[in-house]
């Protein structure tokens, strides 16, 4: 089956040379297992916010949010609580993490429109209750037509020490 096509989004302050974020759903298999994912990769170099420099601090920002790095694939990323994946009447929505003071969770990515995802992609999410979220720096992943070619350059960003990643429970159903 065929990853989805990635959703580009543009961030919701617009500014200039903003990168958008591409996300990219797919099944993956990891320890036998196929997990439904997403895949997330900037357009270009995330800066840290109020910082002008040229620096892709896109992987520190989520690991300081509590995202893992992933050397491989061989075992599901821990959960990472508050964050979620919002899945609604069978289409991706957004993806939430958790609201400041503890108020009500906010989309850090969210679908200009609902994006499609396949029956077996939204299977393995029932089933799982959880997604899969990848997070890789701009060109570590590019676009792939295939999941068996989506899993090779994940493994590649993990041995290259560039891919981060969490299980995100589902939200909504």
């Amino acid at each position: 089956t065929p990853p989805q096509s990635p959703e580009r989004t543009a961030p919701q302050q617009a500014a200039p040379q903003q990168a958008v974020l591409g996300v990219t759903s797919g099944l993956v298999l990891v320890a036998g297992e196929l997990h439904p994912a997403l895949v997330v990769e900037p357009t270009g170099p995330i800066v840290r916010p109020g910082s002008s420099g040229p620096d892709d601090e896109f992987l520190t920002l989520l690991t300081e949010q509590g995202y893992v790095p992933m050397a491989d694939l061989a075992s599901v990323p821990p959960v990472l609580h508050g964050w979620s994946v919002l899945l609604a009447m069978g289409q991706l929505h957004a993806v939430l993490q958790p609201g400041t003071e503890g108020g009500r969770p906010a989309a850090w990515w969210q679908a200009h429109q609902p994006l499609q995802v396949t029956d077996g992609w939204r299977a393995a999410a029932n089933k799982h209750q959880q997604v899969l979220m990848f997070a890789a720096p701009v060109g570590a992943i590019g676009r792939q037509p295939r999941e068996d070619l989506l899993r090779n350059a994940l493994d590649k960003a993990a041995a290259q020490g560039r891919l981060v990643a969490a299980t995100l429970p589902l939200a909504g159903t």
